[in-house]
């Protein structure tokens, strides 16, 4: 996944998040003897929903320098990312501190900006689901509302965002893509704003994928 001699400052790996990690954490040991488990030079966290104060700390933290040898490793997993806080990571992720990386996984690159995601190398981990999502949003649009809301059921009692998000991207892209966009005005009007709502601090999936079940797909 990774180039030992042209290592990036910032990559976004989508896939999931346990198999991502075992990959990082076996390529930064083989490629750097580094281990993850006990070093102060390895941050690792996991945010449902990683907002504004957590990009700040980040942001202190990447400043400082390593305890050991020459190199600062984040591995951040995140459900999904506020736009404030992408866009207080813009320059850090732009110019970090010399000998930091960042490797920031979620199911989904579908929820970063583009301005964010332009300072990342994206890397598609073979664990990632976008396929999945499309197969999903094929199936879905061929049921009934009731077999709609059993549909997502699994999805809410889930929370994760990163794949709800995922999943309404897919929903979107066969809308517009099958269907024609002017078809169905309305309705991927109301989807794109339910994305939107999606990326706030603390959204409700049950009220947002609720929603989709009952509109006229």
């Amino acid at each position: 996944m990774f180039d030992k001699k042209a290592l990036h400052h910032a990559y976004f790996i989508e896939g999931d998040k346990d198999a991502v990690l075992a990959g990082v954490e076996a390529f930064l040991k083989d490629a750097f003897k580094i281990e993850r488990q006990g070093n102060p030079d390895v941050h690792f966290a996991y945010h449902e929903s990683l907002g504004i104060d957590e990009s700040r700390a980040l942001q202190e933290m990447q400043s400082m320098k390593p305890v050991f040898g020459d190199k600062k490793i984040f591995i951040i997993a995140v459900s999904s990312i506020t736009n404030e806080a992408q866009n207080a990571l813009l320059k850090t992720f732009e110019e970090p501190t010399p000998g930091t990386h960042f490797f920031v996984t979620s199911p989904s690159e579908r929820i970063l900006l583009p301005t964010l995601r332009s300072r990342m190398v994206v890397v598609k981990h073979e664990s990632s689901g976008e396929n999945q999502a499309g197969e999903q949003a094929k199936k879905f649009l061929k049921l009934s509302p009731k077999e709609k809301l059993e549909f997502v059921a699994p999805i809410i009692e889930e929370k994760d965002k990163a794949k709800a998000e995922s999943f309404l991207q897919a929903l979107i892209s066969e809308i517009a893509g099958k269907k024609g966009a002017q078809e169905n005005p309305e309705a991927l009007k109301e989807m794109l704003s339910l994305v939107r709502y999606l990326k706030d601090r603390s959204p409700s999936l049950k009220l947002i994928l609720e929603r989709v079940a009952l509109l006229n797909l």
